[in-house]
């Protein structure tokens, strides 16, 4: 016996398998958008960050470094007097150490991201005016590591192009990791003229705590975090694990206050308004306790930023979200053809 089919009802079942199929391959498929990944180098690990175009920022992961990557940070991002690409056999160390922390830090970051890595820009501390004024061998060694590992390095900032800084330092990106400073919508350029500015000036007193450094960065007044004048009291053997070294914890405290001291004197025309601790020992109950007996001496009374942001990411975070703003691509370099601008297309 044969069986006679309704024209119209296979066309209508062809459609709801048509749709059927739509939909399934839509929820296998996930939105794609953009983004950007910043990882932040500091003196005891470093970590990424991932910044997407609706707004999330969600840390990647961390990579611990060992003796030679806290020596390699402290002569990167301290010691005014780096030998530079003439000393040819630390130049090699240096992108030997660099390219192992950094093809660890892309295979933790691709593994939860759920994709490779291709870009990022970095952020790091530059506690020194040779830094900032764009010591060339950092940029170098950075660009060779990068390019060592496989992904390419975003250059923030292009060397002559604003005060010749080539980097993201910690005080721009811990202050934009707690969404501070920064102007929206984040296409918004870095001057907020196609957009809405934030709230008026600050000066920022910027903690980092680490086993092996303490960060002190007092920054000048300023309403966006692309743009600041800072003032840098790095210590080297004033890390946790320092405490150890000295007869007793109130020898070690007097050092750090006496540190602390040196970074607010002398006074400066604008009191020091917000107060952010970053770094795995951020939550230090006795460092905040002589931070803030201080501050107290000096009658300064910044407010404390007291969010969810992990003090362990927040320069990771505030790298990705300034690498996904791409700050600096519409700067006018004073010396058109040497400068090779950030690219758009993260």
């Amino acid at each position: 016996m044969q069986l006679h089919r309704n024209p119209v009802q296979i066309i209508v079942n062809l459609l709801l398998l048509f749709r059927l199929s739509s939909i399934a391959r839509a929820a296998v498929v996930p939105n794609r958008q953009e983004y950007a990944i910043g990882p932040h180098f500091t003196p005891n690990y470093a970590a990424v960050a991932v910044s997407y175009a609706n707004g999330s920022n969600i840390a990647l992961g961390r990579v611990s470094g060992d003796g030679a990557w806290h020596d390699l940070i402290f002569w990167l991002c301290v010691n005014p007097i780096y030998p530079g690409l003439d000393d040819e056999p630390l130049t090699t160390a240096s992108q030997a150490i660099l390219d192992k922390m950094i093809r660890s830090l892309v295979e933790v970051g691709a593994a939860r991201l759920g994709e490779p890595i291709r870009a990022a820009a970095v952020s790091l501390a530059g506690q020194n005016q040779v830094h900032h004024y764009g010591e060339s061998s950092i940029d170098a060694i950075l660009k060779d590591a990068f390019r060592a590992a496989g992904i390419e390095y975003l250059q923030m900032l292009s060397r002559d192009a604003v005060m010749g800084e080539p980097l993201i330092f910690v005080e721009k990106s811990i202050v934009a990791g707690h969404g501070l400073c920064l102007c929206h919508p984040y296409t918004a350029n870095q001057n907020c003229t196609n957009g809405t500015r934030p709230p008026p000036e600050d000066v920022y007193y910027l903690i980092g705590y680490y086993a092996s450094e303490l960060e002190i960065t007092r920054t000048a007044d300023y309403w966006t975090a692309y743009n600041s004048w800072w003032y840098g009291f790095p210590t080297r053997d004033l890390g946790r694990d320092f405490k150890h070294a000295h007869a007793d914890d109130q020898q070690y405290w007097d050092k750090v206050r006496v540190q602390l001291l040196k970074s607010l004197l002398p006074r400066v025309s604008h009191n020091v308004t917000k107060l952010i601790y970053y770094g795995d020992f951020a939550e230090d109950a006795q460092l905040r306790e002589v931070v803030a007996e201080v501050l107290h001496m000096l009658g300064q009374t910044p407010a404390l930023i007291d969010d969810e942001v992990d003090p362990v990411y927040a320069g990771a975070l505030g790298t990705a979200e300034l690498a996904k703003r791409k700050p600096y691509h519409d700067v006018v370099p004073k010396h058109p053809g040497l400068i090779v601008q950030p690219k758009s297309d993260l």
